[in-house]
């Protein structure tokens, strides 16, 4: 059985295999010459001498890689007979991807000593289902640092998982360096304690939390990214979770009061200080805010080259917004009629100057709300309760990437989503009307990091979460079947073990038992989010 995650499109297995060694001829078409390293880097036991790179692909070699139009992006052939193993394709990211599939089928091979490989003989014809495959990582609560998430993005670029959405900002924290203001980093990357036992309590580390990435690291982990054929998209979170803006800046917000970046997680902490004006929004009205915004934007795009900035715009709170003149003149002059179309007004402004950079706004669907949003303007859906909006926006022809929370909120225990629960999502089931489903741009899966303080713990929620949304957005919604997943799933585990992930064992990942998991939902959101990774470690130690 060959066990490819995201399985196939088309995978049939053939008798014999072929055998690779360090003598293995390669011949490749001239037009994806500049592509090859998308193969090399993973077959580097073949010696680069071999490599031909000709029209003639006709000629006697071990590997042939060939150049073919009518593959779309993405696309590719694998063919493999006991004398040559023959990938199509018309792109770079076409051949990482073959690669990545053989990669998984001879993995343990390719880690051992002996570099004979043999390939499996077999023919595969593989294409995506959706063009954006999402996994969001958030270091405005925890940091993880440029190792460990050039680490998740060699994994998502093993599981076909194309775009990062990087969660650089929020009321906990400012991530990433902006030359024009440095207090943003200076102030905005420090708090003072962080938060811990979840959102109702009101306990404490008891020590100071920073760090952020400097430009150059930046640039250098889009370039690392670029070669796995991962997209990050940057968002810098906007009206709201702007607090370490704020406690930078105070003049953003519509009063300009004392400001602290957040040590807590939920409005518990608050409450118990009598700090009762701690969650607000930057001001909409003032053309302060905008010019700061805009500058921002305009640093942080030349950063990052893909088509798409988040800037969240979630969970505003707008009461703030109804009393300070600068927003009441700015509604007043612009015929708005209400806060929610102050805050589409808001959005649009950011929309249009992203558009003067060749870039997309996108937006969590609460900012949907708004009448007068842009049509360019691209929803993510999130929310667990359901959102007619998201319906009535695709109709209109919005185009919307889901994100929902009972199958892709990565952070929240396995008690309460479990691993098939990702697995047997699909969006056309309730939310996506059929007609609309083109409108889709793909599915992201989200590891909010209010309770993540460890990178491996990050990992235990992420992985196999992270395979079941690889099949969810790259295979046939067809011939997705859960028994099939769970039978291929051992042997990614042992490739996991190898690459040292900490994924969930299964008896964490599938728990059993309605009163057990409700017993340990209600353990995880009061009082203990750790105990799911006490398990694993157990479970892990047992295996050994």
């Amino acid at each position: 059985m060959i066990n490819i995650v995201p399985k196939p499109y088309y995978i049939m297995e053939r008798q014999g295999c072929k055998i690779l060694d360090s003598d293995s001829k390669v011949c490749v078409a001239p037009q994806l010459e500049k592509s090859i390293n998308a193969f090399s880097d993973t077959f580097d036991f073949i010696d680069k001498k071999n490599y031909k790179f000709s029209i003639d692909c006709d000629c006697d070699c071990d590997v042939k890689i060939t150049y073919n139009d009518k593959l779309k992006d993405e696309c590719y052939n694998i063919e493999c007979t006991e004398k040559c193993l023959t990938i199509s394709t018309s792109s770079y990211a076409g051949l990482l991807y073959a690669t990545m599939s053989l990669k998984q089928m001879v993995f343990f091979a390719l880690e051992g000593s002996d570099k004979e490989i043999q390939v499996p003989c077999v023919d595969i014809q593989d294409e995506p289902r959706f063009g954006y495959r999402g996994v969001q990582i958030d270091e405005a609560r925890h940091f993880i640092g440029a190792e460990n998430l050039k680490k998740i993005l060699r994994l998502m670029s093993l599981y076909k998982l194309n775009t990062l959405h990087w969660h650089l900002t929020d009321d906990q924290g400012w991530r990433i360096e902006i030359k024009k203001y440095p207090l943003l980093t200076e102030v905005g990357s420090k708090r003072k304690d962080t938060n811990i036992h979840g959102w109702q309590s009101t306990d404490m580390v008891g020590k100071p939390y920073e760090g952020y990435y400097t430009q150059e690291q930046i640039k250098d982990i889009v370039e690392y990214a670029k070669k796995l054929n991962i997209t990050i998209v940057p968002e810098i979170d906007m009206p709201a979770h702007f607090a370490a803006a704020m406690a930078s800046y105070n003049w953003l917000g519509c009063r300009e009061v004392p400001c602290e970046v957040h040590w807590f997680f939920g409005g518990k902490v608050p409450l118990s200080i009598d700090w009762k004006d701690w969650n607000r929004s930057a001001c909409a009205g003032k053309e302060s805010t905008y010019e700061f915004i805009f500058n921002v934007i305009d640093e942080v795009t030349e950063l990052f080259p893909g088509k798409y900035f988040h800037i969240g715009g979630d969970e505003a709170p707008k009461d703030e917004w109804k009393k300070c003149p600068h927003c009441q003149k700015r509604m007043k002059e612009n015929g708005l009629k209400n806060v929610e179309d102050l805050q589409g007004y808001f959005n649009n402004r950011i929309a249009n100057h992203l558009r003067e950079k060749g870039k997309t706004l996108i937006v969590w669907n609460e900012a949907l709300e708004a009448n007068n949003l842009d049509e360019s303007v691209v929803g993510q859906y999130w929310t667990p309760q359901y959102d007619p909006n998201v319906k009535k926006e695709l109709k209109k022809g919005r185009k919307m990437i889901i994100s929902k929370h009972q199958a892709f909120y990565f952070d929240m225990c396995y008690c309460q989503y479990p691993l098939a629960d990702t697995y047997n999502f699909e969006p056309t089931d309730k939310i996506v009307p059929t007609e609309c489903e083109d409108q889709i741009l793909g599915l992201e899966g989200h590891c909010w990091s209010e309770w993540i303080a460890d990178f491996k713990k990050l990992e235990m929620q992420l992985f196999p979460r992270a395979l079941a949304l690889s099949e969810d957005a790259w295979s046939c919604k067809y011939d997705k079947n859960l028994k099939d997943f769970n039978l291929r799933l051992p042997y990614q585990e042992r490739i996991l073990d190898c690459l040292d992930v900490n994924y969930a064992e299964n008896e964490v990942a599938n728990p059993k038992g309605y009163f057990h998991r409700k017993t340990e939902m209600a353990k995880w959101a009061t009082c203990d989010q750790y105990r799911e990774v006490r398990k694993n470690a157990e479970l892990k130690k047992k295996k050994m």
